[in-house]
């Protein structure tokens, strides 16, 4: 599928929930959590989407893994013709248990969320999660066999930025990629935090260990990857603020209320689960995807300096 602008639109990104078990500092929690999609509905919006190319989803919330049908839901999808690639964003902390039975029902991409590595940092960004219990999920899930492990590390100039070498050690240990991504100012975020100059950042650590740069993957990405001379680990970085890649974007986002949208930001939205209970054929629900990828904006307004609230967006 094409957008207005010549772009091929093949990746989903699908919120399945707004909870969340952590209380993470630049984010938010709805004060009216959704959660109405079941887990036929997300089948019958992916095999829809699935019939007009696209390729790629990827399950997010709020935090997917507090879903008791997950595995089901994961299950459901590897069986739809089309999709070549399932991906699931957690934060990690509940895999310790869910890691087998995922990789079980066909998941085969993982990225967690860990925006440091220090155990005190870990529980003050997260309000009292643990980096102990982070590791044990994130052991399980090489213990699991998963084919793609990754680590997003949002970078946030007086807390983290100083762990770009710890970072990259720990990628090179255990042969993962970590991806360090740039700060987004929002509406809940602590003021005394700034953007860390990426490219700076970047630089200081593709000298430091002589990484080598990478090609983007089969899908493209927002990324520019890098590995590591002496060993199987990568090391990404994106930066959507100050270098929007929205020439290459080819994703829409399904939000855990059932809407469709455009883009993160700019752009509208669609509803699908209205329709979907008013028992729309699989023929309307595409018209209706097709609709919010001509809403897709030729560029976004998030490297603007507004607050962004991030309750509205999903993440």
């Amino acid at each position: 599928m094409i957008d207005p602008v010549g772009r091929e639109v093949t990746y989903l990104r699908f919120s399945l929930t707004d909870r969340c078990n952590l209380k993470c500092r630049y984010c938010t929690l709805p004060s009216d959590p959704k959660e109405a999609l079941t887990a036929q509905d997300v089948e019958t919006i992916l095999s829809a989407a699935a019939g007009i190319g696209f390729k790629k989803v990827r399950f997010t919330g709020g935090e997917p893994t507090l879903r008791k049908d997950l595995p089901e839901i994961i299950e459901r999808c590897v069986a739809i013709p089309g999709i070549e690639e399932i991906c699931l964003t957690t934060n990690g902390l509940l895999l310790d248990k869910l890691a087998a039975p995922l990789r079980k029902v066909g998941l085969t991409h993982l990225n967690l969320s860990c925006d440091t590595l220090d155990a005190d940092r870990f529980s003050d960004i997260t309000a009292g999660g643990s980096l102990a219990r982070w590791r044990r999920g994130f052991e399980a899930c090489l213990a699991a066999g998963f084919p793609s492990v990754k680590v997003n590390a949002v970078l946030m100039g007086g807390f983290n930025e100083d762990e770009g070498p710890a970072f990259a050690e720990f990628a090179r240990d255990y042969g993962v990629e970590v991806r360090f991504i740039e700060y987004m100012p929002t509406e809940s975020a602590r003021k005394d935090w700034w953007r860390v100059p990426v490219d700076e950042f970047e630089r200081d650590l593709v000298k430091a260990f002589e990484l080598q740069s990478r090609k983007a993957s089969r899908h493209g990405g927002p990324a520019r990857i890098y590995s590591f001379p002496d060993g199987d680990g990568r090391l990404g970085f994106i930066q959507a603020m100050s270098n929007p890649f929205c020439e290459r974007c080819n994703r829409l986002r399904v939000t855990s209320d059932g809407k469709i949208r455009s883009c993160l930001l700019t752009g509208g939205e669609v509803d699908l689960l209205t329709s979907i209970r008013a028992g729309a054929t699989t023929e309307q629900l595409q018209t209706l995807i097709r609709m919010a990828a001509a809403q897709k904006p030729v560029v976004y307004e998030l490297h603007a300096e507004q607050d962004l609230d991030m309750r509205s967006v999903g993440g």
